[in-house]
């Protein structure tokens, strides 16, 4: 793909930002509704869905400054990345039925993408999401889930499992069948994902785009993902040649202690803990 399609998405990204209706339905509003949540335990449904729009709202507010070369925005990325992976563990305490038994009440599109970022940004509180995400059985994945299902795989190989490849995983799967093979033909594959994740950045009526959230459509993802858990593994990954790869979110990297936010603290208050954590 161009470089123009990556201009073109951060101009999406800035329109989003500036309009007064994000402020309103991913800042003001969820806020409001945290609040509302956390004054009632009964409201565990809606803490979690705020906590994720709130954490939308920082996501895209700071990638936005990181491309336009500002480094502090890298502050507001993660502080977007733990609302959301705090809203997304709150949704854990939640079980659901499966064919083989219960599992944690995942989406699994938010948290693919929230696992992603979590593993790029190298989140220290992150650990107890992607467990739970990697222990999430088969049959929680559809036939259009290629990209949640090439992150549960990503998990299983970090996790010293052998991958599962299946036709769901497409292009995803062409990357898992490269893994320790020639370094040039797992580039090749990588660069194929970076095109595949533009294409998927818009949405259609009733077909829901993987990388349509402003805190994700910028972010190569899936290459992030991989590029992490190799490193987990001490296995080296090959230099990617795509626009996505050359923007100040890749290029550059978050300094410093992960942000304190007394709001978030108070969410992570109210989300009970895995026995022995």
């Amino acid at each position: 793909m161009p470089p123009t399609d990556v201009t073109s998405l951060q101009r999406r990204l800035r329109e989003w930002t500036l309009q007064p209706s994000t402020e309103r339905n991913f800042h003001r509003g969820p806020v409001r509704m945290v609040e509302d949540a956390l004054a009632d335990p009964r409201r565990s449904t809606q803490l979690s869905i705020a906590g994720y729009l709130l954490g939308t709202w920082h996501l895209g507010c700071g990638e936005l400054t990181v491309l336009e070369g500002d480094q502090s925005g890298w502050e507001r990325i993660r502080l977007g990345a733990a609302f959301q992976r705090t809203s997304l563990w709150l949704r854990c305490q939640k079980r659901t039925n499966t064919r083989r038994g219960e599992a944690a009440d995942l989406p699994v599109l938010q948290t693919a993408n929230c696992a992603a970022l979590v593993l790029a940004l190298d989140d220290p509180d992150g650990e107890e999401l992607l467990e739970a995400y990697a222990e999430l059985p088969q049959d929680r994945f559809g036939e259009n889930d290629a990209w949640p299902l090439f992150l549960h795989e990503l998990l299983g190989l970090r996790q010293h499992r052998r991958s599962v490849i299946t036709p769901r995983l497409g292009l995803y799967g062409d990357v898992l069948q490269a893994w320790t093979g020639d370094s040039d033909m797992l580039a090749r594959r990588l660069q194929s994902l970076c095109d595949l994740h533009l294409e998927c950045t818009r949405s259609a009526p009733g077909q829901p785009a993987e990388f349509d959230e402003p805190g994700i459509m910028l972010i190569p993802a899936a290459v992030l993902a991989v590029r992490a858990v190799r490193r987990s593994l001490d296995l080296r990954t090959p230099k990617i040649e795509h626009p996505m790869m050359f923007t100040n979110l890749v290029q550059s990297t978050a300094v410093g202690a992960w942000p304190q936010d007394p709001l978030l603290q108070r969410m992570r208050a109210a989300v009970p803990r895995r026995s022995g954590r």
